[in-house]
């Protein structure tokens, strides 16, 4: 019983923003196991609604999403005051595509937090949500 309350009082709340139903899926099952709540976007718009209203403890976004991207979404969260604070993890493939190097450094520009460059291993994620939900 004790172990149970511990798990929720250090339960923190993620948003995955991904078009990729298959990827948010996959994240979606390590991060619950680690003990944490998941909301997920699937566009660019659905993210920023869902991050108002749910208030993420991270987002982890990929930069290349229906609608809006990850670096134009990014933007209007840090200019929002209710969602300023949430910090944003871009992920994305590797790519020699310029423009997806461009939104990466957009994205960054803008407040990301840090960039997640896609394969990535089990072990990385969870020490980026480590370093990123105990700060």
């Amino acid at each position: 019983m004790l172990q149970m309350s511990r798990v929720q009082n250090t339960a923190k709340k993620l948003l995955i923003v991904d078009s990729n139903g298959a990827f948010r899926e996959s994240l979606r099952a390590f991060i619950k196991g680690l003990g944490h709540e998941v909301f997920e976007a699937a566009t660019g718009l659905e993210a920023i609604d869902k991050a108002s209203s749910v208030h993420p403890d991270l987002i982890m976004m990929d930069v290349r999403l229906p609608g809006l991207n990850g670096d134009e979404v990014t933007a209007q969260l840090k200019k929002n005051m209710s969602t300023r604070n949430i910090p944003v993890v871009i992920n994305t493939s590797w790519t020699t595509d310029c423009n997806v190097e461009k939104r990466v450094d957009r994205a960054l520009n803008a407040g990301a937090a840090e960039v997640l460059y896609k394969p990535f291993q089990l072990a990385v994620l969870r020490d980026v949500l480590r370093n990123h939900l105990l700060a």
